[in-house]
């Protein structure tokens, strides 16, 4: 992957991020909850795929995202063991969503996503603008 092709994917963490944090500033609806679970679902896709990328060009194997978080975290991209615990969660909560939908679990990841996932979502976002292509 060039650098340029980087960069745009940079560009994507930012704007998806960006979408995000949006979402969470509404008014909590129903139909705020289900755009911000969609808006989450996609932020976390482009933000797990994007240190994949950077993590390989530093010649890392990851394979999907489960090993690309345990790389990001002994890499120091994923701060502390905490926030690597919330991580995991967040992968579990994406995967849960993605294959049933159940009002009650959506509320739960609704407020998971507001309170701890877009505020991690959003400093990651920040990590990977910072990360040079060498």
């Amino acid at each position: 992957m060039s650098k340029e092709r980087f960069a745009e994917r940079q560009g994507d963490v930012r704007d998806s991020a960006a979408r995000l944090a949006e979402a969470v500033a509404e008014p909590e609806s129903e139909l705020v909850r289900d755009a911000t679970i969609q808006r989450f679902e996609f932020t976390f896709e482009v933000v797990w795929k994007a240190l994949k990328l950077y993590l390989e060009r530093q010649g890392h194997e990851c394979g999907g995202p489960r090993p690309t978080l345990k790389k990001a975290f002994a890499e120091n991209l994923i701060s502390s063991p905490g926030e690597a615990d919330v991580w995991l969660q967040m992968l579990e909560d994406r995967h849960l969503i993605s294959h049933a939908y159940d009002e009650a679990l959506a509320r739960r990841i609704y407020r998971n996503i507001v309170a701890d996932y877009a505020p991690l979502l959003s400093a990651m976002a920040a990590r990977i603008q910072a990360l040079n292509w060498n």
